[in-house]
């Protein structure tokens, strides 16, 4: 089966950084000059701009407990119920 670079996109971190190319089927191609196909790709590619680009979106810093946390409250409700 033949791919179409329309078939392809091109992933952008926040900055506009290359961070990989991804393909139809769920393949990967990291952004990596020594990489020879990543080289194949961008040599039609950044010409052309024949993919769409697609920005990834920056991480959501997680607000659940640290484990940490939740082994203290666990220790604190222990302690509150059997009071040892």
């Amino acid at each position: 089966m033949a791919f179409q670079p329309s078939d392809f996109k091109v992933m952008l971190d926040a900055t506009g950084n290359i961070q990989c190319i991804q393909g139809p089927n769920g393949m990967s191609i990291p952004a990596d000059p020594g990489n020879s196909r990543y080289q194949d790709f961008m040599a039609v590619d950044t010409d052309q701009h024949l993919c769409a680009r697609v920005t990834i979106p920056e991480p959501v810093a997680s607000t659940a407990p640290t484990q940490e946390e939740r082994i203290t409250a666990m220790e604190d409700a222990i302690i509150a119920l059997t009071g040892v």
